[in-house]
Protein backbone atom coordinates (compact mmCIF):
# COMPACT_ATOMS: atom_id res chain seq x y z
CA UNK A 1 0.00 0.00 0.00
CA UNK A 2 1.17 3.53 -0.94
CA UNK A 3 2.54 5.76 2.01
CA UNK A 4 -0.57 8.15 0.82
CA UNK A 5 -3.19 5.57 1.01
CA UNK A 6 -1.49 4.32 4.32
CA UNK A 7 -1.95 8.12 5.23
CA UNK A 8 -5.85 8.50 4.32
CA UNK A 9 -6.61 5.39 6.31
CA UNK A 10 -5.00 6.72 9.43
CA UNK A 11 -7.10 9.90 8.60
CA UNK A 12 -10.04 8.02 8.43
CA UNK A 13 -9.45 5.94 11.24
CA UNK A 14 -8.59 9.03 13.60
CA UNK A 15 -11.87 10.43 12.16
CA UNK A 16 -13.71 6.97 13.11
CA UNK A 17 -11.91 6.84 16.76
CA UNK A 18 -14.08 10.19 17.49
CA UNK A 19 -17.65 9.22 16.27
CA UNK A 20 -16.97 6.21 18.98
CA UNK A 21 -15.83 8.74 22.11
CA UNK A 22 -19.18 10.17 21.01
CA UNK A 23 -20.99 6.30 20.90
CA UNK A 24 -19.24 5.68 24.26
CA UNK A 25 -20.20 9.15 26.17
CA UNK A 26 -23.75 8.38 24.24
CA UNK A 27 -23.46 4.92 25.90
CA UNK A 28 -22.55 6.48 29.24
CA UNK A 29 -25.25 8.98 29.25
CA UNK A 30 -28.26 7.11 27.78
CA UNK A 31 -28.01 3.42 27.88
CA UNK A 32 -28.43 1.41 24.96
CA UNK A 33 -27.68 3.10 21.76
CA UNK A 34 -26.74 2.37 17.95
CA UNK A 35 -24.59 4.85 15.99
CA UNK A 36 -23.52 5.05 12.69
CA UNK A 37 -20.59 7.17 11.15
CA UNK A 38 -22.06 8.40 7.83
CA UNK A 39 -21.22 11.07 4.92
CA UNK A 40 -17.43 11.51 3.25
CA UNK A 41 -16.08 9.88 6.61
CA UNK A 42 -17.88 6.98 5.87
CA UNK A 43 -17.12 6.98 2.08
CA UNK A 44 -13.88 7.85 2.60
CA UNK A 45 -13.91 11.29 0.69
CA UNK A 46 -13.93 13.27 3.54
CA UNK A 47 -11.28 16.54 3.47
CA UNK A 48 -10.09 19.07 5.59
CA UNK A 49 -13.04 20.90 6.18
CA UNK A 50 -15.25 17.57 6.92
CA UNK A 51 -16.84 16.98 10.28
CA UNK A 52 -17.63 13.80 11.33
CA UNK A 53 -21.91 12.84 10.47
CA UNK A 54 -22.73 10.40 13.44
CA UNK A 55 -26.05 8.98 13.81
CA UNK A 56 -27.67 7.79 17.16
CA UNK A 57 -30.29 5.74 17.80
CA UNK A 58 -31.50 5.71 21.69
CA UNK A 59 -34.45 4.33 23.68
CA UNK A 60 -35.35 7.37 24.51
CA UNK A 61 -34.60 11.45 24.09
CA UNK A 62 -35.64 14.78 25.28
CA UNK A 63 -38.69 15.37 22.69
CA UNK A 64 -38.01 19.33 22.59
CA UNK A 65 -35.59 19.43 19.13
CA UNK A 66 -33.43 22.16 21.04
CA UNK A 67 -33.27 20.29 24.20
CA UNK A 68 -32.22 17.47 22.17
CA UNK A 69 -29.65 19.01 19.78
CA UNK A 70 -28.00 20.30 22.94
CA UNK A 71 -27.71 16.98 24.50
CA UNK A 72 -26.29 16.01 21.45
CA UNK A 73 -23.71 18.25 21.37
CA UNK A 74 -22.18 18.18 24.92
CA UNK A 75 -22.01 14.53 24.29
CA UNK A 76 -19.84 14.91 20.75
CA UNK A 77 -15.81 15.94 20.61
CA UNK A 78 -15.27 18.81 18.40
CA UNK A 79 -15.54 18.21 14.50
CA UNK A 80 -18.34 15.49 15.24
CA UNK A 81 -22.05 16.49 13.65
CA UNK A 82 -24.27 14.16 15.48
CA UNK A 83 -28.30 13.62 14.76
CA UNK A 84 -30.45 11.67 16.82
CA UNK A 85 -33.73 9.66 16.93
CA UNK A 86 -35.36 7.47 19.37
CA UNK A 87 -35.96 4.09 18.60
CA UNK A 88 -39.65 4.60 17.98
CA UNK A 89 -38.77 7.08 15.55
CA UNK A 90 -36.01 5.55 13.80
CA UNK A 91 -38.37 1.93 13.59
CA UNK A 92 -40.72 4.35 12.10
CA UNK A 93 -38.64 5.95 9.20
CA UNK A 94 -37.40 2.37 8.61
CA UNK A 95 -41.56 1.15 8.31
CA UNK A 96 -42.28 4.12 6.19
CA UNK A 97 -39.11 3.83 4.22
CA UNK A 98 -38.01 7.62 4.62
CA UNK A 99 -35.76 7.79 1.72
CA UNK A 100 -33.96 10.99 2.60
CA UNK A 101 -33.02 8.70 6.02
CA UNK A 102 -32.28 5.68 4.39
CA UNK A 103 -29.86 7.07 1.24
CA UNK A 104 -27.90 9.16 4.21
CA UNK A 105 -27.29 5.88 5.83
CA UNK A 106 -26.29 3.87 2.40
CA UNK A 107 -22.62 4.31 3.33
CA UNK A 108 -22.12 3.88 6.84
CA UNK A 109 -19.86 2.60 9.17
CA UNK A 110 -21.61 1.17 12.17
CA UNK A 111 -20.26 1.80 15.81
CA UNK A 112 -22.58 0.11 18.26
CA UNK A 113 -25.87 -1.79 17.81
CA UNK A 114 -27.30 -2.09 21.61
CA UNK A 115 -30.72 -1.89 19.77
CA UNK A 116 -30.06 -4.49 17.02
CA UNK A 117 -31.25 -1.77 14.48
CA UNK A 118 -27.94 -2.36 11.76
CA UNK A 119 -29.82 -5.56 10.15
CA UNK A 120 -33.35 -4.06 9.03
CA UNK A 121 -31.66 -1.24 7.94
CA UNK A 122 -29.29 -3.28 5.98
CA UNK A 123 -32.22 -4.75 4.66
CA UNK A 124 -34.19 -1.65 4.04
CA UNK A 125 -30.73 0.28 2.64
CA UNK A 126 -30.25 -2.76 -0.10
CA UNK A 127 -33.67 -3.10 -1.46
CA UNK A 128 -34.84 -0.95 -4.78
CA UNK A 129 -36.48 1.43 -3.68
Amino acid sequence: MSSVLRRRKTQQAELIALGRQFADRARAALGPVTVWVYGSVARGDFNVWSDVDVLLVAARLPADPLERWGLLIRLAPPDVEPKGYTEAEFRKILQNRKVQVLAMLRSRILLVDDLQLEAQLSKETEAPS
